[in-house]
């Protein structure tokens, strides 16, 4: 493998848990740049879909802020093609969230299908599609233990 390639690989998985970490710590503005600007998002199984890099960071932040809590765990990644200017890329995802109050929430399992391109030497989202395989509704019990606006104010 040669070095560049493994330059790219590194930080298109980068990209991916950047983004992981930004919704779960609720930084749209990290959310927000790990898309291009004409960027598409969608979670066609619960009829979510948005276009641009603003609003897909918005509408995410509209279906993650009503919750008490809301947790992304991404696990295994493949990028299925690379190129210099663009990759394909399918990953394993663990969502979890819980609504106010602890009785509801639910535990989501899927695959994220994306396109990943290199525009002005930044490799960000051009298209994310979530696939759920599995979605467990009955609830998410537990006590909540972040406070999310202290980790507004440590960014």
């Amino acid at each position: 493998m040669e070095l560049q390639e493994l330059s790219d690989r590194i930080a298109i998985r980068d990209l991916a848990d950047r983004y992981a970490v930004s919704v779960t710590c609720r930084d749209w503005a990290g959310v927000a740049a790990c898309f291009h600007g004409d960027a598409t998002w969608a979670v066609p199984g619960v009829g979510l879909a948005f276009e641009g890099r603003e609003q897909i960071a918005a509408g995410i932040r509209g279906a993650v802020e009503p919750n008490a809590f809301h947790m992304l765990m991404p696990h295994a990644f493949v990028i299925d093609t690379l190129s210099a200017e663009r990759a394909t890329a399918r990953s394993v995802l663990h969502e979890v969230f819980q609504r106010p109050g602890g009785s509801e929430g639910a535990k989501v399992l899927g695959v994220y299908t994306d396109v990943i391109a290199r525009r002005g030497g930044l490799w960000l989202f051009e298209d994310r599609c979530f696939a759920i395989y599995l979605m467990d509704a009955s609830g998410l019990p537990g006590q909540v233990m972040v406070d999310y606006s202290a980790l507004a104010t440590a960014r």
